[in-house]
């Protein structure tokens, strides 16, 4: 098929290069204009293939619509990207334009969609491809592939798990649109959830946190994101003890918050303590050691 690819970073090259291995007429690869290098290997990927790159300050300007009209795509393929389509670069393709987006839609619509369910302790997840409308992430489903969510899984974990998936989904679900073999999945605009893009001060532990709910916070907003803390004290890692070592630790320490106790470092919370692993020190209001 003729394809133009939207895409950002490392994880949006991974598809691309998947529907260039599949043998796909990708005539433009596009990127949002940002002040830094992120969108550094889909430019490497396109100049490899001798595909057209562009980067992109306004993708709904006349000029970018224009671009795209004269490369007649019969598709757009958004993977990763940050910025929404709208109606008139929408109706462009013959085939209409697809996205790719790491849940289980209708549920954790928007940006931090890796996070929440981590935090919300569900047992699975999944990657879905939708087509595109005017809403967010509210398109009919094309594909969608689960993966399972543990305990003691880190986000770091659950983004290696999309990946993996990220290497076949869009490839497949192209395949079903050329042989005109989907099986449509209507969304309702009414169900689901949407989370908006995550914030440093959503990452905070509070005092009134139980354990399994800091312990949440701490794998599904570690790296390579900013990080939970507590007070001044980012917790990049952290593990459960035993209920043995958790009320032998916690008996002699009735107060909430970090303590070391017995050659380890501890938080404290109301019912319980996390063994901290990991951590870094920063100040608070300092961009440069939030991170």
């Amino acid at each position: 098929m003729k394809i133009i690819f939207f895409g950002e970073d490392t994880f949006s090259n991974v598809v691309l290069q998947s529907l260039i291995d599949a043998k796909h007429e990708i005539l433009l690869v596009a990127a949002p204009f940002y002040e830094n290098l992120i969108y550094k290997k889909l430019e490497l990927t396109s100049k490899k293939y001798d595909i057209p790159f562009v980067r992109s300050k306004n993708i709904n300007g006349f000029d970018f619509i224009e671009l795209v009209r004269g490369k007649n795509p019969e598709l757009i393929v958004s993977a990763h990207f940050e910025r929404l389509i709208k109606k008139d670069l929408l109706s462009i393709p013959s085939k209409g334009c697809i996205n790719l987006h790491p849940s289980q839609l209708p549920n954790y619509r928007g940006m931090a969609p890796q996070h929440w369910p981590i935090v919300n302790r569900e047992s699975d997840t999944a990657v879905t491809v939708h087509y595109i409308d005017e809403g967010i992430d509210t398109g009919d489903i094309i594909l969608q592939i689960k993966t399972n969510l543990n305990d003691s899984m880190y986000v770091s974990d659950l983004l290696t798990s999309f990946l993996n998936i990220y290497k076949y989904i869009v490839k497949d679900a192209v395949a079903l649109i050329e042989m005109g073999s989907i099986n449509i999945k209507k969304q309702s605009h009414l169900t689901g959830s949407y989370y908006h893009k995550l914030k440093r001060n959503e990452c905070e532990i509070l005092d009134d946190f139980d354990v399994q709910k800091a312990y949440a916070y701490i794998r599904a907003f570690s790296k390579p994101y900013y990080g939970a803390y507590y007070k001044d004290i980012i917790i990049w890692r952290a593990h459960i003890p035993s209920v043995s070592t958790s009320l032998a630790l916690k008996n002699n320490n009735k107060y909430i918050g970090i303590d070391h106790i017995d050659g380890m470092n501890v938080l404290i919370l109301k019912d319980g303590l996390l063994i901290i692993d990991k951590y870094e020190k920063f100040e608070r209001g300092s961009v440069e050691n939030f991170k």
